[in-house]
């Protein structure tokens, strides 16, 4: 039987957001399905020629650095300091095998008619234009309370995927990502009144939206993935036995959990130990124990009829 740790909670991970590692925020893999060719012998000269800086089309603020390095080229991603050794293919084409999950990543660098190099392209990841005045990424912490952070706090639903939250919290001086499923965190601190980063990761930034009474209403992370903030229901007890009922785990059928309504909230019960764990409604279809970090969503067909429910995040139960 496969056992669902109620108690204690889930251990919380470290989430570490790379823009070259899967994350939260559905970050795309730099890589490319090359065929591996016989090394190229380049002259020291040829390798020094697609040596610089070189800056990512959609974000300005992201670079990497190529160097020759012992007959190899050196790339260095700046935002993490990850390395990677390119093997030449040719005196404008390398490869690596360092790529994620083994696959190869490739770098063809561009001419311009005079012959100076004008750029490198990364798989299918664009063309990364060539820098000629670059500057080292420096950001800095505006003076803040924890009073001022404040208003930043609370449950925040990705708008491209409604079963995924994260919560802003106040720690100390500093706002924590916190992601529901796997208790991720992320330390960020003020640039702007707005606009937050980690200390650590300069490229991990978050930025919040007003609307025109002043509430935080929405906030952008990466500057790729769109957050609603959400604002939490409070549904009676009658309103909640909708979705009473024993729920069987998709992947082991002895595992049986029983959701019943009780004090304008759900209570979980697993019937094989027979532990409890209350959850408190956030949205119509999202549950969650803040104590325990433990979330439950709920899943409806087509017909808004509830089908499935799913407990942090990524185990799956069916409705009986």
């Amino acid at each position: 039987m496969k056992i669902f740790h109620i108690f204690p909670a889930r251990l919380v991970k470290v989430l570490m957001i790379s823009f070259f590692l899967f994350n939260v925020f559905n970050v795309q893999l730099l890589h490319a399905q090359a065929e591996e060719k016989p090394a190229a012998q380049l002259t020291p000269e040829q390798l020094k020629a697609v040596e610089g800086y070189f800056q990512n089309p959609d974000n300005k603020e992201m670079y990497l650095q190529f160097t020759a390095k012992e007959k190899m080229l050196q790339g260095k991603m700046l935002w993490n300091n990850r390395e990677i050794i390119f093997t030449p293919q040719s005196e404008l084409e390398f490869l690596s095998k360092d790529g994620n999950e083994g696959r190869p990543i490739s770098a063809k660098f561009t001419k311009d008619p005079a012959g100076a190099i004008t750029g490198v392209s990364l798989g299918n990841n664009g063309v990364w234009a060539k820098a000629k005045d670059y500057k080292p990424l420096v950001k800095e912490e505006m003076a803040h309370t924890p009073e001022q952070l404040k208003p930043f706090e609370g449950l925040y639903q990705f708008k491209r995927d409604k079963e995924s939250f994260i919560q802003f919290m106040v720690r100390g001086n500093t706002l924590v990502l916190k992601q529901h499923g796997d208790g991720g965190e992320i330390v960020f601190v003020p640039q702007t009144e707005l606009d937050f980063f980690n200390k650590q990761q300069l490229l991990q930034t978050v930025s919040f939206i007003k609307d025109e009474k002043g509430n935080i209403t929405k906030a952008f992370a990466m500057r790729r993935d769109s957050l609603i903030r959400i604002n939490k229901i409070h549904p009676t007890t009658s309103e909640l036995k909708i979705f009473e009922g024993k729920y069987q785990s998709k992947d082991d059928a002895d595992n049986i959990i029983q959701l019943s309504a009780k004090d304008n909230r759900l209570v979980l019960k697993q019937l094989w130990d027979n532990k409890e764990i209350n959850l408190e409604p956030q949205t119509d279809t999202y549950f969650f124990n803040q104590e325990k970090f433990y979330s439950l969503g709920i899943i409806k067909d087509k017909d808004g009829k509830i089908v499935q429910v799913k407990l942090l995040g990524m185990d799956v139960f069916n409705k009986l």
